[in-house]
């Protein structure tokens, strides 16, 4: 069953990905042959064309972050490997976020480009959806290992969904779940 965490975590990751080149590809057609070839060969020269793959693509990975969420909650996965990989995850993700960031603020300063920024921050509050379920598992894990309180799993999963928050949240987990296979020493008996 690792196959899922594996898809849920890659696809994620790509979907993050797909949403920097969007723009990347838009401001290069005509500049560069790999460019030019993708809008005219592959789009039609029309940008719904990507945008509507991307959604698509969004819409396959909350299905399957769902069906992750319920694997997990069952205990398919070790605690630890859940929040190692929701780390990972948010870590690999953070050069998209900051492509997209500085597009993003480049495009609000021309008045005809503020809508591409309009687009890419729906598209990310998309994708922070998309790893917030999936930290989410990690964090019911971290309860239900009683490693964290009720509250705390609900703190930590509302963070999951905000930007900046949700990577030092991973962060806060990984290390929360190391505490779970410390071995007990030095134990005394009572005679």
């Amino acid at each position: 069953m690792k196959i899922m965490k594996k898809t849920a975590a890659i696809g994620n990751i790509l979907f993050t990905y797909l949403i920097a080149l969007l723009p990347v590809l838009l401001f290069t057609y005509g500049k560069m042959g790999v460019s030019t070839f993708l809008w005219e060969r592959l789009f039609w020269g029309n940008i719904f064309v990507p945008l509507g793959f991307t959604l698509l693509f969004g819409i396959v990975m909350y299905i399957v972050n769902i069906l992750f969420i319920i694997k997990a909650s069952r205990g398919r996965w070790d605690v630890r490997e859940l929040t190692r990989t929701n780390m990972l995850v948010k870590f690999i993700q953070v050069p998209a976020y900051i492509i997209i960031f500085i597009i993003g603020l480049l495009c609000c300063l021309m008045i005809f480009t503020i809508g591409i920024s309009l687009a890419l921050l729906l598209l990310d509050l998309f994708s922070i959806g998309l790893t917030g379920l999936f930290a989410c598992a990690a964090f019911y894990r971290l309860r239900k290992e009683q490693l964290i309180s009720t509250n705390m799993q609900a703190l930590y999963s509302l963070a999951s969904f905000l930007f900046c928050a949700d990577v030092v949240i991973a962060v806060i987990g990984y290390r929360t779940s190391l505490m779970q296979t410390k071995p007990a020493t030095n134990q005394e008996t009572v005679p």
